[in-house]
């Protein structure tokens, strides 16, 4: 099992001394957001949360992830950077591939990328792109981005995702995941058809079992139940050694957390009541820690 948390909500001046904190303290991975902007008002529920809100304050200062991931990158020498997950049905491809394989190149390999489906209809429609063809936009942009890293001269011709012999450079020495989120039926076929594995926001322990068994039916379904496939997520009611180990005999391979959230919240309370408790950047570090000490060390 690996271990990581998301710093969504957390101030970006705190970032790098948390990484330093979590990369000295054997974590695996710290996640980033993507958040272009924020429309005062949106015309659809957030999918997150039980009433549709959302949890955040419309100010809240969010960076670019390659720009977050990069700064912490700088200030690390071994754990891992996810954005979680990034938009990419709203963006360039080509230019979302070079900015990976920018990290990738500045971090050493030590990044995976995150992608989904964006949920606002203002972000399809302010950025100019077509918010019905989103999940079949993902689909080519996920293929072109693995092909680009590859390096050398590559093409590629679909409908929403289109171009000529190009090369791009530096490309990553080893291969970087692509993991697929969202916990829709189409994101999980994605997940198993295109993805290196699978990130999903928050969940309680009575669900785990038929995930995994959903996931590994689409899988075999396509051909590549004998394949490494990751499987991130969020179980905020995994509190104790044995639960934990409960996840990973299902095949549970990531365990996100917030290591200074107060313990006992359930999923059905949304993952922005977790997220919310912010408590000052010495006793994020210190429960950093000592859940490296209670916890992760009993993986190591």
């Amino acid at each position: 099992m690996r271990f990581g948390f998301h710093l969504f909500m957390v101030d970006p001046c705190e970032h790098q001394e948390i990484a330093r904190t979590a990369d000295t303290h054997g974590w695996d991975s710290i996640q980033v957001a993507d958040a272009p902007f924020f429309p005062e008002k949106v015309s659809v529920p957030y999918p997150y949360t039980p009433d549709g809100s959302r949890f955040w304050p419309l100010d809240m200062p969010v960076l670019d992830p390659w720009v977050a991931m990069t700064a912490m990158a700088v200030v690390t020498q071994r754990i891992r950077f996810i954005p979680s997950v990034l938009r990419l049905a709203i963006r360039q491809p080509l230019l979302e591939a070079k900015s990976l394989c920018s990290v990738a190149e500045v971090s050493n390999c030590r990044v995976a990328l995150g992608v989904g489906l964006a949920w606002m209809p203002e972000e399809f429609k302010w950025l100019n792109i077509d918010m019905k063809t989103r999940g079949k936009r993902q689909d080519e942009a996920i293929q072109a981005i693995r092909l680009l890293m590859q390096g050398g001269f590559q093409e590629f011709h679909g409908k929403h995702v289109d171009f000529d012999r190009v090369i791009m450079a530096p490309t990553p020495k080893k291969k970087i995941p692509i993991y697929v989120g969202g916990a829709t039926a189409p994101a999980m076929q994605r997940a198993a058809r295109l993805g290196d594995g699978w990130l999903s926001v928050i969940h309680n322990k009575a669900e785990i079992p038929g995930i995994v068994d959903e996931l590994n039916r689409y899988r075999r379904e396509c051909g590549r139940e004998k394949e490494p496939f990751d499987i991130m997520l969020h179980c905020p009611d995994a509190t104790t050694i044995d639960d934990i180990k409960r996840l990973e005999d299902l095949g549970i391979t990531d365990l996100q957390v917030t290591p200074w959230a107060l313990p006992g919240m359930a999923a059905e309370e949304g993952v922005g009541k977790i997220m919310q408790q912010q408590p000052t950047l010495q006793m994020k570090k210190d429960a950093i820690r000592r859940y490296a000490d209670e916890v992760i060390a009993r993986f190591a």
